[in-house]
């Protein structure tokens, strides 16, 4: 099993990896959460080392519309590419 901080770089890249794939950037992605900018910077950031709130979690999911599940998956950036 994975430590946590492994699965908040995890949780962090899918979070970009999907906002990315709904073609919307940190900002727009932060005015459709109600958070700053800067809030889902360090969501996404490679050196994060604390976890969202499950209802910060959630409401990301929504808004993604993606299943909670997914956020602790690897996502293949190669094949999305591809696609």
């Amino acid at each position: 099993m994975k430590d946590r901080e492994e699965y908040y770089k995890i949780i962090g890249r899918n979070i970009a990896f999907f906002r990315k794939r709904k073609h919307l950037t940190q900002v727009g992605l932060s005015m459709k959460a109600n958070v700053s900018r800067t809030h889902i910077s360090h969501l996404e950031a490679k050196n994060v080392n604390k976890a969202p709130s499950l209802d910060m979690l959630f409401h990301l999911c929504e808004i993604l519309e993606i299943e909670p599940y997914q956020l602790f998956i690897e996502q293949d950036e190669e094949k999305e590419k591809k696609k």
